[in-house]
């Protein structure tokens, strides 16, 4: 899920992956692997927000009662 969040807010930056890799000084295929098995460690996403200029917001939300728990 957060591939393809990460993946809109690159497109309403009008940034692509390889520039997102730069700023975040890794390669394009490393980056690439990791949206591919939408695997990231709370501490990527945070390093990621910072060079979208984006805050990061990880929540639980109740199924049931959608009541949401930061």
């Amino acid at each position: 899920m957060a591939s393809k969040t990460i993946k809109m807010i690159l497109a309403y930056k009008d940034m692509n992956i390889s520039s997102l890799a730069d700023k975040l000084n890794t390669s394009r295929p490393n980056l690439s692997q990791k949206f591919q098995r939408d695997n990231f460690s709370e501490k990527e996403l945070l390093k990621i927000a910072n060079a979208l200029d984006c805050d990061l917001k990880i929540s639980f939300i109740d199924r049931k009662s959608k009541k949401e728990f930061d």
